[in-house]
């Protein structure tokens, strides 16, 4: 299960109150991520779907694409890059849309670079002409909202995972990650039991562990088996 966190990290809380029905989903969202059962978030996914063709509820489009993109990356880390290619297809025609509700609001903009990421992930020879629109994407996101926390989250991804020659730097990632978890522990997303904020701060975690903070790393997987002692596998 961890090898899916280092991929899936670009979330964020949204500006306007959740309802009652996306809630649900997100409490289900959580149940399966601790359980270790992210092959249930497909079915969980496509009853979103199918409430948001009825009632059009832009906070459940909004927890729809989130949660597309957690799935597209467990895909990916398990090698499934057939199912992930047609399950990309679809979230990108759902952020497309809530990109058009919310103006390309910052949080969204920093998800389209995330989603861009996944199309280089899946076709490496896409790099040279999807790259620069994903930076675009990620730098114009953060320069907009520098305390959104998934701005700083994909700040930190592109840093990490950017080759050196390319501008990428390990060293200056590890800053980006630990604003987004110090904003995600004064959020709701925190004492509302989301797996976002679980998501995130194990990412971190692992970035510790990949400098060599190891002390670092080990404080943080303490932490969160405290938050949370039925996610066993961290």
């Amino acid at each position: 299960m961890r090898k899916i966190l280092v991929i899936v990290l670009c979330f964020t809380a949204i500006n306007f109150a959740g309802g009652q029905v996306s809630d649900d989903y997100n409490r289900r969202l959580y149940h399966s991520y601790i359980k270790d059962e992210m092959h249930l978030w497909r079915g969980i996914i496509e009853e979103m779907c199918q409430k948001y063709e009825m009632t059009r509820d832009v906070v459940l489009l909004y927890d729809l694409s989130f949660a597309w993109y957690g799935y597209i990356g467990y895909l990916i880390s398990m090698e499934e890059d057939k199912e992930a290619k047609k399950e990309l297809h679809e979230a990108e025609k759902r952020v497309e849309e809530l990109g058009e509700i919310l103006n390309d609001r910052h949080d969204v903009m920093a998800l389209h670079g995330a989603l861009l990421g996944y199309r280089i992930v899946l076709s490496k020879f896409s790099s040279l002409y999807l790259g620069p629109r994903a930076l675009k994407y990620i730098e114009t996101a953060f320069e907009s909202a520098d305390t959104c926390f998934n701005c700083n989250v994909e700040m930190g991804n592109r840093l990490f995972y950017t080759p050196r020659f390319l501008g990428g730097s390990v060293s200056e990632s590890v800053p980006h990650y630990e604003k987004a978890v110090e904003l995600l522990e004064a959020s709701s997303l925190k004492t509302e039991h989301n797996w976002i904020y679980m998501n995130t701060v194990l990412m971190l975690a692992n970035v510790y562990k990949e400098t060599d903070q190891k002390e670092l790393a080990c404080l943080l997987y303490k932490q969160l088996l405290e938050y949370e002692p039925g996610a066993d596998w961290v």
